[in-house]
């Protein structure tokens, strides 16, 4: 029996091999992320988020395949050459290649006996009708769809961070209405328990003053826990370990709508009072998502191209060195040249099968692109018309705030000189914390919608991709 073997040398991506966690190991994966405890600003915790947060990151590495797979592209067109060795024995003859994916592949014919063989083979594209050309602009264009894709999640991540931070900024000013809830009711029930001395009031007014604390005491403890429940979904935007003790700073923003809207539009090209327009022209140079689409069309379209290429003539240069020894025989060397040149005739249906697939795709990239054009200006309208109805919503809970302290303030001077029952002044005060809850609310919406509207016309928090 004649055995014969074959032993590649040649330049070829280093792999390898890493420790990958567990599926469902939630202690390591938590242990990987990392412990911030500081107070931190807003732009400090939008930072820590696109540093951090898993969806920035795997966005990344999607990034990274794709310049990967450009590369991958780009080097088609390059020469490509590898080291071969064939060594073999016996008294047959026969024919070996070289195991794939070694490129380009060696092809050996064997003789009887003792043989040995070292090889170099060298490939070069010389005409390809646009197959590789169409493949290398099908990567380009998808390696800038994935950078706008990355410039997306870091806008929607930092969305998500300012949401996470004005919300614990909302739960922390209700601790506030809380707690001035409780005070009340403490300095009321101190001020009664004098006047019960003094039986100017019956006891079922201390019972009730009770009642009041009581209930007030557990109102704080319920919004402190709200702050805690909030800051744990801030880090958990963020992408830090659930360990971490982070803090907030500042109050929500006040409502400054017409300088806000004015500093966004201004360069736009709109007319002053045509704001809508302005902000329009504003997202259809910003949002990374009609970026991406347009990329992915052209990558389509790119993609037509290479398989309409792959169907016509390709001719490629060869270039084979070896030397070899043939048993008893002196070695030898030799070199070969070679134009090689071929052309498809017939398929039995696969070229107008991948032609008429490649057309297709292009067209669905189009209607998809069509949609997020679409879908841009939606998100525009409604956050232009939630950030006016915003506004208005905050004006109108500072009224209500303002009318109902003034009534408090009444309710509770009309008991203190016997004019009025302590129900209506409890229900004066209860009054005063809607309102004055309405208004946290009424803000934090505010700022939610402002936030959306510069998301809207991809202006929160990332440049548009070049």
């Amino acid at each position: 029996m004649r055995a014969t073997f074959s032993i590649l040398l040649g330049i070829g991506t280093v792999m390898t091999v890493s420790a990958q966690t567990p599926v469902g190991s939630l202690g390591p994966l938590l242990a990987s992320r990392p412990v911030v405890s500081k107070t931190v600003t807003m732009d400090e915790a939008v930072d820590l988020a696109l540093k951090n947060s898993p969806v920035v990151l795997g966005s990344a590495a999607e990034l990274n395949a794709a310049v990967g797979r450009l590369r991958s592209a780009r080097a088609e067109m390059r020469p490509w050459l590898s080291a071969n060795a064939f060594a073999s024995g016996g008294g047959g003859t026969g024919i070996v290649a070289t195991p794939p994916p070694t490129q380009p592949a060696a092809i050996m014919g064997l003789p009887g006996g003792r043989f040995a063989d070292l090889n170099l083979s060298l490939m070069l594209p010389l005409v390809t009708s646009g197959r590789l050309e169409g493949m290398v602009r099908q990567a380009a264009a998808l390696r800038h769809a994935s950078e706008a894709d990355l410039a997306t999640q870091r806008q929607e991540v930092t969305l998500m961070t300012r949401t996470a931070y004005h919300d614990v900024q909302a739960r922390r000013a209700m601790v506030g209405v809380a707690q001035a809830r409780l005070k009340e009711n403490e300095e009321r029930l101190k001020n009664d328990a004098a006047r019960l001395k003094q039986q100017s009031i019956p006891e079922y007014y201390l019972r009730r003053d009770e009642a009041e604390v009581a209930s007030a005491r557990q109102d704080v403890t319920n919004a402190q826990r709200d702050v805690d429940i909030s800051l744990v979904g801030l880090k958990t935007v963020i992408g830090v370990s659930p360990a971490s003790q982070l803090d907030v700073t500042g109050d929500l923003d006040s409502p400054n709508t017409a300088e806000f809207l004015a500093a966004l539009t201004a360069g736009s090209g709109a007319q002053p009072d045509d704001t809508l327009s302005a902000l329009l022209n504003l997202a259809e140079r910003k949002r990374p998502e009609l970026m991406a689409g347009s990329r992915r069309v052209e990558g389509a379209r790119a993609d037509t191209t290479s398989v309409r290429g792959s169907y016509l003539p390709q001719l490629s240069l060869g270039v084979m060195g070896d030397w070899m020894k043939a048993g008893s025989m002196n070695a030898s060397a030799r070199t070969t040249a070679a134009v090689i040149a071929s052309i498809p005739l017939y398929s039995g249906g696969q070229r107008e099968g991948r032609i008429r697939e490649a057309e297709g795709m292009r067209e669905k990239q189009e209607q998809d692109l069509r949609q997020v054009a679409l879908q841009v200006a939606q998100d525009v309208q409604n956050a232009l018309l939630n950030l006016r109805a915003a506004d208005q919503n905050v004006g109108a809970a500072q009224a209500g705030q303002k009318a109902a302290e003034s009534e408090y303030a009444a309710a509770q001077l009309r008991y203190q000189v016997g004019r009025s029952v302590a129900a209506e002044m409890l229900d004066s005060l209860a009054s005063r914390v809607r309102a004055q809850s309405d208004v946290v609310q009424a803000l934090y919406l505010y700022n939610v919608a402002r936030d959306q509207l510069l998301r809207a016309v991809g202006g929160l928090g990332a440049s548009p991709p070049s």
